[in-house]
């Protein structure tokens, strides 16, 4: 898993590749962000709570993946089958379509792999 989750690391323009679990507990984690993992790993699971009971109480469905824009970077959120969550941190000069693809690529092999 390491090796399909590095490759996603090295694209250019990528600060950061976290893999958690439903509650929050990192599975995985290559970052050059200054943030402490744990703390954001917490952050992006109860972020990905919120949005999901949002989802649900406006019958809109389940969380598949989510893209957050700011003024310097994005965050790219992908749920995996068993729950988990893939999230990448990227600087707005990445090429969005290289990430999306490779994640997904990513995400099939760790989903072939369990």
């Amino acid at each position: 898993m390491e090796k399909i989750l590095s490759k996603l690391k090295n694209l250019s323009g990528v600060l950061g590749v976290y893999l958690l679990d439903v509650e929050g507990n990192l599975l995985y984690v290559n970052s050059s962000l200054d943030n402490p993992p744990i703390e954001l790993s917490y952050t992006l699971a109860s972020l990905k709570g919120y949005l999901n009971d949002l989802l649900d109480s406006t019958k809109m469905g389940k969380f598949a993946d989510c893209f957050i824009n700011g003024s310097v970077g994005r965050i790219i959120f992908n749920s995996l089958k068993n729950g988990d969550l893939l999230v990448i941190f990227a600087s707005n000069v990445s090429n969005l379509g290289m990430i999306k693809f490779e994640m997904s690529n990513a995400i099939q092999q760790i989903e072939n792999i369990r």
